[in-house]
């Protein structure tokens, strides 16, 4: 059913067919879906990274404040990790969001590679 889609996905945008037909418009929509889906929890794991790296640089900032350890090491360690997994995460909430906009050139370019 899913090469029988592509097929009438690929026949529609070559201009044989005037309409989407059914299966592939269904196709379409479950692509668009998955990537919407993906988006939302991108964007979840996005903001509790940031809030989890800005509260830990501030709780390891404020103990070596205290008490003059070596922390503020551990507080830089945390604001890079942190900072890394925010930019990934951001990434991919944004490649997410290309997808579910544009769903048919995104399954063409999966059908492509």
């Amino acid at each position: 059913m899913k090469h029988e889609a592509e097929q009438e996905l690929l026949k529609t945008l070559n201009g044989q067919l005037s309409e989407l037909p059914a299966v592939a418009k269904t196709m379409v929509q479950q692509y668009q879906m998955s990537a919407i889906v993906l988006s939302v929890l991108c964007g979840v794991l996005f903001i509790a990274a940031l809030i989890g790296t800005i509260w830990l640089s501030i709780f390891f900032f404020r103990k070596h404040r205290d008490h003059h350890d070596s922390y503020d090491f551990v507080s830089g360690m945390a604001a890079m990790f942190g900072g890394t997994i925010s930019v990934c995460l951001l990434t991919a909430l944004c490649l997410n969001i290309i997808h579910a906009c544009a769903p048919i050139a995104s399954i063409i370019k999966d059908l492509l590679n």
